[in-house]
């Protein structure tokens, strides 16, 4: 993709970008020196899921939905906790505008891991899970921010970015065998994948700033269109340092064995200032193929 040397002007970018920046987002830090070696990212946030299915589910049973292998029986209600937190969709994930607003990541040029609510109801469950961090694993010395919306967050003036995957970030699955490890990715293909991801993190980001299911589905839709008419000028891949990897996983719903394709490494962005706000999302949410359960995760570096 070829970035264009003046700031890109696509009708409704500005009203999303408006949007985004009142959406209640929170955030605590965890020193590294508080950190054990078993505190990985994908273990800690297995925990959350977990807990939040556990504690909040809202069904009228002894046992929540998803520990006894249904999906949510009040989905889309906006009135069960463990729904919002971490959506699940038994056999098949959970619908295409609908993502996970609690995430784990962690920021190694600052040697942090990061505890991130996204949206009304995540905020208000962050001691919640802060309480489930240091009774079952010992994360204690938390430090606070003052960031209370997503515009505390959102990337201002600096064009150019070194973006870290700081987890294998996941570009395919098939349950059959990858018969050939791909050649070192090019500018083309990140930039593919990388769009991907913008696109469809600023649809389900956009979602979370409306309750109401039938919204959710239109806005998500504008974001879509939005996001299509900036992407093919709004940024460009200047640097690929990328290793192509070979996976076998196991899905943590059915146990089912899948074939995976990842990248690990990190690559250098020219981006247009207009598309700053999606960049930030990304950095929020991570992206690639199950972001929500700790693949691809990123740190977006200044340069």
């Amino acid at each position: 993709m070829k970035k264009s040397e003046h700031s890109i002007k696509v009708r409704g970018a500005q009203d999303l970008v408006e949007l985004w920046r009142t959406l209640p987002v929170s955030i605590l830090r965890y020193p590294a020196s508080t950190l054990a070696p078993a505190h990985g990212t994908a273990v800690l946030s297995d925990i959350l899921r977990a807990r939040a299915w556990r504690e909040h589910c809202a069904a009228a049973t002894t046992v929540s939905c998803v520990e006894s292998g249904n999906s949510c029986a009040m989905v889309d209600r906006n009135c069960c906790r463990a729904d919002v937190l971490f959506p699940a969709q038994i056999g098949g994930g959970a619908q295409k505008w609908r993502m996970a607003t609690m995430f784990l990541q962690w920021r190694p040029s600052v040697q942090e891991l990061h505890l991130i609510s996204v949206g009304e109801t995540a905020c208000e469950e962050l001691d919640w899970a802060a309480r489930c961090l240091r009774e079952h694993h010992g994360l204690d010395a938390v430090l606070s921010t003052d960031v209370t919306h997503y515009g505390d967050l959102e990337f201002r003036g600096t064009k150019h970015w070194r973006l870290v995957f700081v987890t294998p970030w996941l570009v395919f699955k098939s349950k059959r065998t990858i018969t050939s490890l791909e050649s070192k990715p090019d500018a083309i293909a990140i930039a593919h994948e990388i769009g991907k991801s913008l696109r469809e993190r600023a649809k389900k980001f956009t979602a979370l700033c409306s309750r109401e299911a039938t919204w959710q589905k239109l806005t998500c839709h504008l974001a879509h269109h939005v996001t299509n008419a900036l992407l093919p000028t709004a940024f460009s891949i200047d640097q690929v340092r990328i290793e192509p990897q070979r996976l076998k996983l196991s899905s943590r719903g059915n146990g089912g064995m899948f074939n995976a394709l990842v990248w690990n490494g990190d690559v250098t962005l020219s981006v247009d200032e207009t598309l700053l706000p999606w960049l930030s999302i990304l950095s929020i949410c991570g992206g690639g193929e199950n972001a929500d359960k700790g693949f691809g995760s990123v740190e977006l570096i200044p340069q």
